[in-house]
């Protein structure tokens, strides 16, 4: 599958310490939205598709919670895809992953300068 990739973009990143009596738990929801493409992007819309990428997330750790959002359009190359059900989960781990690298990089850089410990290595790969 050829992929031309926008940058991803970090809508919300927060950081929360969190009390030791809590009741919140990691949520992680990944969201993937075919978009119309428009004459005036220069793209044949009738052999390749946008796809918007989208992960927002609360993940708890021990007495830490990040929260955020991260998205990514992609421009999926000589293939149309009209619905999510078009992807196969491969296809749809490869689209996303960038975005889960991102968060891993996040969470790492930023427990390590808030708990100034070395940081905390989240690992999302599903190896």
């Amino acid at each position: 599958m050829e992929l031309i990739r926008q940058q991803e973009f970090v809508q919300s990143f927060h950081y929360d310490a969190l009390p030791e009596e809590h009741s919140e738990e990691t949520a992680i929801n990944v969201s993937l939205n075919p978009f119309e493409i428009k004459e005036e992007m220069e793209i044949d819309a009738e052999n390749n598709s946008i796809m918007g990428l989208r992960i927002e997330y609360k993940i708890i750790l021990d007495k830490v919670m990040l929260t955020g959002d991260v998205a990514q359009f992609v421009q999926i190359v000589n293939r149309k895809v009209d619905k999510i059900e078009d992807l196969t989960t491969e296809e749809v781990n490869e689209l996303v992953r960038p975005l889960f690298v991102l968060i891993e990089r996040m969470a790492y850089e930023i427990t390590e300068i808030a708990l100034d410990a070395p940081g905390v290595q989240l690992n999302f790969s599903q190896e």
